[in-house]
């Protein structure tokens, strides 16, 4: 599940010269306009909210699983795209709330598999977490290796990249809960008590 996440625009060159509308963000929420590359490799502003074109009424979704991408009417037809971000926030069950916990390549670009109606929205696809990340989550983005990028969007499925066994993750502020708070304190680490709980992989997720 990936239900925020951020990106530092000033740390990446090549994104600041897109000539687009963009900023640093820490708390980057569904239905915020994002950063995606489509199928032609151009980049591109999408809301972060994903109905499918025969929709009445809008489904606004954030998530796609990997596991029924070719299955559910709502995404078997949809295009590809790519998320541009460097780093993801999950929460994991802790004294009965749940704790943010930031994830990321030390400020190196991250790329998620997205999917994106013709003329609308977009969505993340998930997958079941693996190594230290399922911990914290049960779910997590699908991550792309760049050389990956070409592929995804021609349509070809790749679910599984060697990226995700880098990444790193902390602890964070709760004010990450609070759509309105978007700032440089949000990915810094905090402590946390010394005996970490189990994590409760039958509790729905806040984002779901």
């Amino acid at each position: 599940m990936c239900g925020r996440y951020t990106l530092q625009i000033s740390h990446h060159p090549k994104l600041m010269a897109l000539g687009l509308p963009l900023a640093d963000r820490f708390n980057i929420a569904p239905q915020s306009e994002v950063l995606v590359i489509e199928s032609e490799g151009e980049y591109a502003l999408k809301p972060w909210d994903y109905s499918p074109s025969w929709a009445r009424e809008p489904m606004r979704l954030t998530n796609a699983r990997s596991e029924t991408l070719r299955e559910k009417p709502a995404f078997r037809k949809a295009d590809r795209c790519v998320f541009v971000a460097d780093g993801w926030y999950e929460w994991q069950r802790r004294d009965g709330q749940k704790q943010p916990w930031y994830h990321h390549l030390d400020g190196e670009q991250l790329f998620f598999a997205g999917i994106q109606a013709t003329q609308g929205g977009c969505a993340i696809v998930t997958r079941a977490a693996i190594d230290h990340l399922a911990e914290i989550h049960h779910r997590q983005p699908v991550l792309l290796e760049e050389r990956a990028i070409e592929p995804w969007l021609a349509g070809h499925d790749l679910f599984a990249s060697s990226t995700t066994h880098r990444v790193r993750c902390h602890p964070v502020s709760r004010r990450v809960n609070k759509p309105n708070q978007d700032d440089a304190a949000l990915i810094e680490a905090i402590k946390l008590d010394a005996q970490p709980p189990a994590n409760d992989r039958k509790t729905p997720d806040l984002f779901s």
